[in-house]
């Protein structure tokens, strides 16, 4: 009875009794109960919005990306004799030009290549086009032949402008193109006329670069030249 005694008188007064819940548990699962599906919400809000800002920042960066990658696609336009448009087909996809095609292509390249500008500007820009459509095995030829006749030489006396007669085919890949070259002087006086004759071998390289793309569209090249005149 002594011990009992003496064990009683040390228990606190709040304590508990045996096998009573402590207030401070009970109090915690109240707490818990009350607010606890509001932090799990919370939680869960601030998970979402960060993967959410996460998202974001990933499309805007792919975003100003694909912004800065600037590409050009140049498109072939065909048109008949009264300028109407006859197709379309995009010239950074490999094709096969048409005899036509081919045709037109080398007559301009020859109106390019023998004409004669008093404009050395317009005369560069020329000589770039004809050297954008030269193969390199029609290149030695064609650069030995404006080292004896160059054309800015030439034109400080006269200037040569060029009349397509026909581009006639030989073959699947060689053309006869007949043209004719009117010489006038410096002052516009007619000086003379010739009558030449070329032989040209072309291949298709479809272009794989957007610098190509601008320079040589369709991918025809000269591969094998040589000129004469008629008598």
């Amino acid at each position: 009875m002594i011990a009992q005694l003496r064990m009683k008188k040390t228990r606190p007064a709040d304590a508990p009794a045996e096998g009573a819940e402590s207030p401070f548990i009970a109090a915690r699962r109240e707490w818990n109960e009350r607010y606890g599906d509001y932090i799990a919400q919370a939680r869960n809000w601030r998970l979402t919005a960060i993967l959410a800002l996460f998202i974001a920042v990933i499309l805007a960066a792919g975003t100003v990306w694909l912004a800065g990658q600037a590409k050009v696609v140049p498109y072939v336009v065909e048109v008949d004799k009264l300028g109407q448009s006859i197709a379309v087909a995009r010239a950074d996809v490999p094709t096969t030009p048409n005899a036509a095609i081919v045709r037109a292509q080398l007559a301009s390249w020859i109106q390019d290549a023998r004409s004669v500008s008093t404009d050395s500007i317009v005369e560069r820009n020329t000589l770039t086009r004809v050297y954008s459509l030269i193969g390199a095995t029609a290149k030695p030829y064609l650069d030995d032949w404006y080292r004896a006749h160059s054309p800015f030489e030439a034109a400080a006396s006269h200037t040569v402008s060029i009349s397509i007669d026909a581009v006639l085919p030989q073959s699947a890949t060689t053309y006869q193109v007949q043209w004719t070259e009117e010489q006038r002087d410096r002052g516009g006086n007619h000086v003379g006329t010739s009558h030449w004759v070329a032989q040209m071998t072309v291949g298709i390289n479809p272009p794989s670069d957007e610098a190509t793309i601008l320079r040589n569209p369709l991918g025809i090249y000269v591969t094998q030249l040589s000129w004469t005149q008629q008598l």
